[in-house]
This record gives C-alpha cells, structure tokens and sequence, in this order.
C-alpha cells in the first residue's frame, strides 16, 4: 500500500470516485486531491518550503488529468520535470483521460514519470495494476 497518492482533476465527481477507489481497494493509506495543475504546483511549492523532509511528506504517486483550467495537465507535467522531479525521484504518474488520444498517447513517452495511461473513472483492477507496475519499476531501480 502506498502512503500518500495525489489525485489532478477538475470534474469533482472523479475526484471523489477516485479517492473512494482508492480507499477501498487499499491502494493508498490517504489521497489528497487538486482541481488543476496550479493547484498541483502550490502543494509541491508548500512542500519544499515548509518541509525538512519533503520527499517524505510528499505522495508517491499522481493521478493526473490533461484536460483542466487554469494549468493543465500538459503544463503541469512540463512543470513538475523540470522544477520538482529530482526532488522526489519515487513519485510515478498515470494520466487520467475519458479520451483516449493516440497522439496525446504517443507525447507521453517523452516523460519516464508517467507509467500508464488509463480511461477514467478509476477502478480496482487498474489500482492492481498500477501498484504493480510502481513497485516492480522501484525494484528495478534499486
């Protein structure tokens, strides 16, 4: 079970599907959520500001929507990369889409950090296999 997880999405509906999945699957001991990628980048921001430790108070793993006002998920991907990856070298993402754009598909493979790109809402079986692929990938790192 993963200690913290991060859920990017700006339908608040999903966003509370998807912390409900979460819980009742056990994938994650708490889930906090943000409504767009500017949101996303503040809680990152807070955590390098305010923490000594911010790797272990930040989430392990993302959730994130492309689509979104604001900062979407594209600008927040380009973002985290560059400014926060380093910091936090665990954190995996999985983008959240109800389209399944090949195209959008095919830009994804530029980023490492994300791991799978899945159909929303969330749903037990993708959780397994998420939590799957987050720990094997660990596994081949250390």
């Amino acid at each position: 079970m993963l200690k913290k997880v991060l859920v990017v999405n700006d339908n608040e509906l999903l966003l509370m599907i998807a912390k409900k999945m979460i819980t009742l699957s056990n994938f994650a001991e708490e889930t906090i959520t943000a409504t767009n990628g500017l949101e996303a980048v503040e809680y990152f921001e807070s955590l390098l500001e305010n923490e000594t430790d911010p790797s272990s108070k930040a989430p392990e793993f993302i959730f994130l929507d492309l689509h979104m006002p604001n900062m979407d998920g594209w600008e927040f991907l380009e973002f985290y990369v560059e400014k926060y990856s380093k910091h936090f070298p665990n954190l995996r993402i999985a983008i959240l889409s109800a389209s399944v754009d090949m195209q959008e598909m095919l830009m994804l493979v530029k980023y490492p950090v994300v791991i799978d790109f899945i159909s929303t809402p969330i749903n037990t079986e993708v959780l397994n296999a998420i939590e799957e692929k987050y720990y094997k990938l660990l596994l081949e790192r250390a």
